[in-house]
């Protein structure tokens, strides 16, 4: 095929995503929907970098209203230094594919003009080509879940998963507000179901979601209530998603941009893919060191799908690396990103980076079997890249 980097480029930008794990929520759902470049600014990813860059008090910064702190951000991260780090660099894609001018302006300047635009969530969804997004839902926090009393949303844009964190982490709440809603349960295992059953029935999620660090994996299957809880899924046929590898509060100080990395046993892994066969399990890994042997699981058990590239993995050094790795052991039966976006407008970033660095990597494997004689046609690229930005999330969530 003649222009073969061309045609992979146009079809890429062409195809609907579908993103498997954000973290965001609909407009409609004011106190938790995050919207414009004041919340961008405001990721702990740009104020990690600005603590480990800067002498600032982070007690006082902490304390300062979001204006004034993105003020902070902006002079400090993108003025006084060169944006280079792949954090700011998202924010100057975002300027840059909304036409702001952003040389030499202030950030109340930039605020200005980003606020004259008035973007609606689906609007950044249309710029950045996404048809759906899956939330991260958590049944145990009464505010979070008031999102599903009122469903005046669109529930085909925005999509459910239930967070599960809590029964590992915090059980006495979670028994505390499943006896506030279950009159009758025989016991702790018995009740812990049937709110599932009922939060369920609220908000039909597509699946649900677990964070480990490395200890927690290695007891996962100890624990009591895990054995009801995959039986559940496996009734439900919704996969469990598992977020491996971090380490909370490496710095306490820096609250939400304090987490690190933890070093992880993919053993367990594999046990849980051994001993629940039924069980379809969607994995993400957070460190380097996981990934190869992560990516070699996914050969060797039918029931578990990678996607993505989770928060420290989303570098484009490590992605190209990695997405070949994948592409090389698995073809392409992998999910290969999601936004994992807090902040609508994120979408818009973290997508067209993504989609660079995947048109360049596929180019590569497509030339290489074309000079191998192998005659590859643009509907053949058309379906590969449905498959890996629609077609394996929505089959493996029983969506299609």
């Amino acid at each position: 095929m003649k222009n073969l980097k061309q045609a992979v480029s146009k079809i890429i930008n062409e195809t609907e995503i579908f993103d498997i794990h954000t973290h965001l929520f609909p407009a409609e759902f004011k106190k938790y929907h995050l919207s414009g470049i004041s919340e961008v600014l405001n990721y702990h990813y740009l104020i990690a970098e600005l603590f480990t860059t800067t002498n600032i008090n982070i007690k006082k910064f902490y304390k300062l209203t979001n204006e004034e702190r993105s003020n902070i951000i902006w002079e400090e991260l993108f003025r006084k230094r060169t944006p280079i780090s792949e954090a700011c660099k998202g924010v100057l894609t975002i300027l840059s594919e909304l036409s702001i001018d952003y040389m030499s302006k202030s950030f109340d300047e930039i605020q200005s003009e980003y606020c004259k635009l008035n973007l609606s969530d689906l609007q950044i969804f249309k710029i950045s080509k996404i048809s759906q997004v899956v939330m991260t839902n958590n049944p145990f926090d009464k505010s979070e879940w008031k999102l599903f009393k009122n469903k005046n949303w669109d529930t085909n844009k925005y999509l459910a998963s239930l967070r599960l964190d809590d029964i590992l982490m915090n059980l006495e709440k979670c028994l505390d507000i499943c006896k506030e809603n279950i009159d009758r349960f025989d016991d702790e295992g018995d009740l812990i179901i049937k709110y599932l059953d009922k939060v369920y029935e609220e908000s039909r999620p597509v699946y649900t979601a677990l964070s480990l660090n490395n200890l927690q994996l290695k007891s996962f299957l100890k624990n009591k209530f895990i054995p009801d809880i995959l039986k559940w899924l496996e009734r439900k046929n919704i996969p469990l998603t598992l977020l491996l590898g971090v380490r909370r509060k490496v710095n306490k100080d820096f609250l939400l941009a304090g987490d690190g990395i933890d070093k992880i046993d993919l053993y367990y892994l594999s046990e849980i893919c051994n001993q629940y066969p039924n069980n379809k399990i969607l994995c993400s890994c957070l460190s380097l060191n996981d990934q190869h042997e992560l990516t070699v699981l996914a050969r060797k058990h039918q029931n578990l799908k990678i996607f993505g590239f989770w928060w420290f993995m989303n570098q484009p050094s490590l992605i190209t690396l990695i997405l070949n790795l994948r592409i090389e052991l698995l073809g392409l039966n992998f999910i290969p990103q999601h936004s994992d976006a807090r902040v609508t407008d994120q979408l818009i970033y973290k997508w067209i980076h993504f989609k660079t660095l995947l048109s360049n990597v596929l180019f590569n494997h497509y030339n290489n079997i074309q000079i191998k004689n192998f005659k590859i046609s643009e509907n053949q690229i058309s379906d590969d890249v449905s498959k890996l930005l629609y077609n394996n999330s929505q089959n493996f969530l029983n969506l299609s």
